[in-house]
């Protein structure tokens, strides 16, 4: 009877705590948009870059001078300097009524905001998937803040980029691409094309995603092999179910509100690439030949803050 008590008592409980607070709570500013950061069928083009990392920023724009094209940076969030209190609020609390299946990350005041690891089972305790970083976490954060503000601006194409790329061919090739997919599947017929066949490791090697990542408070519905779909609808893009990366990306209007959407309802708790397959009636298409593709040997602060250390 006392289980079925504090059941009951956390069923109304948690869902007010979420009144308090949430990710897009937490979202940053882009702050004043000066010069030209457009291309032909391209509203705005972001490029996510620490305040801590400027020579990234540096490198990686200089690439993207060479075809005059200008990403405008977007200063993005630190997660090893968000106060512990954010990280609480932006993701998951687990309460009895939510699968708890796997292990997952803490951050307690009480440990000195080091991430802890358990089964996700604790009522009122803020979850992530098991060890995901600080880092990690603000990436999440960055991009949804991208998305927000291209939404607010009322964009219906955006690029988003992050400072780890290389150029493979001219990216101008995707104002064609963008009318080509918009003439194959219509103008409402896609949420977010990536500029790469699939994202690779070190030695170059494509790694492909083909399932979804167990989350405690949300579960697809359908086929779950559909996430290891890999279709070509054409001999320049192909349509597909899951996949690693955000490092290039085109977004739609219409993904701008689904990723939104979702992230809101359901908080963070898996890596952003692991996580923007899972809105319901998302569409992803990659091209078949590399354009933007991820620049492997490039420095990361996603696993710590290793700027500390240059």
């Amino acid at each position: 009877m006392r289980f079925f008590r504090i059941h009951f008592l956390w069923t109304i409980l948690l869902p007010l705590l979420s009144l308090f607070a949430e990710v897009g709570d937490y979202f940053k500013k882009a702050g004043a948009k000066m010069g030209d950061h457009t291309m032909r069928n391209i509203d705005f083009i972001y490029m996510l870059n620490l305040d801590e990392r400027p020579e990234k920023f540096e490198i990686t724009s200089n690439k993207f001078a060479e075809y005059n094209i200008s990403p405008f940076r977007f200063s993005a969030i630190n997660g090893w300097k968000l106060p512990l209190s954010v990280i609480n609020d932006v993701g998951v609390k687990y309460g009895p009524w939510l699968t708890a299946e796997k292990f997952g990350t803490y951050y307690a005041e009480d440990q000195n905001g080091v991430a802890q690891h358990e089964l996700v089972q604790k009522p009122g305790r803020t979850y992530f998937c098991h060890c995901m970083s600080r880092g990690a976490i603000a990436i999440v954060m960055s991009h949804l803040s991208i998305l927000q503000d291209a939404y607010d601006s009322e964009y219906k194409t955006i690029w988003v980029i992050e400072d780890d790329v290389e150029i493979v061919q001219n990216p101008h090739i995707l104002s064609d691409l963008i009318e080509e997919l918009d003439t194959l599947v219509g103008t409402d017929g896609w949420d977010i094309l990536f500029t790469d066949r699939d994202t690779r490791n070190r030695e170059g090697q494509y790694i492909p995603c083909t399932e979804f990542a167990w989350r405690p408070n949300f579960a697809p519905e359908g086929d779950p092999s559909r996430f290891a779909e890999r279709v070509d609808i054409n001999p320049h893009f192909r349509k597909v179910g899951a996949r690693f990366g955000a490092y290039s990306m085109i977004v739609r209007r219409s993904g701008m509100e689904k990723l939104l959407e979702f992230f809101k309802n359901y908080q963070i708790f898996l890596p952003f690439d692991i996580d923007y397959t899972q809105p319901p009636g998302i569409r992803l298409y990659t091209v078949t030949e590399d354009i933007v593709i991820p620049w492997c040997e490039a420095p990361t602060d996603n696993g710590a803050p290793n700027y500390d250390s240059r």
